[in-house]
């Protein structure tokens, strides 16, 4: 919390002009400078907070459900569903308030998670049908995205490119979302124990009495929910609800109890920075939040396991 706190000011102090945060109780002159932090950099941080956070956990969650370590929150092709719709919007030329425009990504996202849910469990929801099934959505949504990004006009080409790869330049301060990330992380913590449990495998949690069905479907939904919300703020960001859980492992071990907040934590402070970097590297040029994840993640990650083994 410590680091993130720093990383917070230090990402509202950079962008194309330096700001230093004493400007609020020292300089009265400034009302400019002030209102740059309040409507450009204070909503994009808090963003990059919450779908950090969102990412991350939706990540733990999949992993767990369907155990494997490669599995991240787009697997299961929720975000196809949230990246089709609004890249048709953009693409469409049609101008929506961005309240709108990012309920149009969620409402797409949680109708595929019903078309998810319904295909995968008609024989009982397995893991390995929910697994195969979303992996083939999820090509389907990729293939009907190359066909949007074929036809669509180059001047909208680059804005649908950005947003595949992370925008977060279109931010509004909202709490709603920070408010849905807290409400959702003390929701999923209720479970840690049974995912301890769970994390042993299906089998070993029913001998434990855990009812696995009912939970692998709350959590599904939890996860997909939590997936929904940050594809239809940010576009797809890769490699953060990948990647992080694992780090979270590194750092702590296999405990739910310490992997969630650690996990929540880790990926705010990871998109928080990449965020800051991204603005501020070639200002005032902006480039793509998910370019820089992967470039502050990969070192950390290698280092961590190195330093593990």
């Amino acid at each position: 919390m410590v680091l993130l706190s720093v990383v917070l000011v230090i990402s509202l102090s950079s962008g194309s002009e330096y700001i230093p945060l004493s400007v609020f109780w020292i300089d009265e002159q400034s009302h400019s400078l002030k209102e740059i932090i309040y409507t450009l950099r204070l909503p994009r941080a808090i963003n990059a907070i919450t779908v950090g956070a969102l990412l991350s956990l939706a990540g733990l969650l999949i992993q767990n459900l369907v155990k494997n370590p490669l599995a991240d929150p787009y697997i299961l092709g929720i975000s196809g569903a949230s990246a089709f719709i609004q890249l048709l919007i953009i693409a469409s030329g049609f101008i929506l308030p961005l309240w709108l425009f990012i309920l149009c990504g969620f409402v797409a996202s949680i109708l595929s998670i019903v078309l998810l849910i319904t295909i995968s469990s008609r024989n009982g929801l397995k893991t390995n049908n929910l697994l195969l099934t979303g992996v083939v959505i999820a090509f389907a949504y990729g293939a009907m995205i190359s066909l949007i990004l074929s036809i669509s006009p180059l001047s909208t080409t680059k804005s649908m490119l950005f947003w595949l790869m992370g925008d977060l330049s279109f931010s509004q301060l909202s709490f709603l979302p920070l408010i849905l990330l807290i409400i959702g992380s003390l929701w999923v913590f209720r479970f840690h124990k049974e995912l301890d449990i769970m994390a042993r495998g299906d089998l070993f949690a029913k001998k434990c009495g855990v009812d696995v069905k009912s939970i692998n479907l709350t959590l599904l939904i939890t996860a997909s929910v939590f997936t929904a919300i940050a594809v239809s703020m940010a576009g797809t960001i890769g490699f953060v609800g990948l990647v992080v859980p694992h780090i979270a492992r590194l750092l702590v071990g296999n405990c739910h109890a310490h992997l969630i907040p650690i996990s929540a934590i880790i990926g705010a402070v990871v998109l928080l920075i990449a965020d800051t970097v991204s603005r501020t590297i070639l200002a005032p040029i902006q480039l793509p939040v998910g370019i820089f994840t992967a470039l502050f993640g990969v070192p950390l990650f290698l280092y961590l396991m190195t330093k593990r083994t």
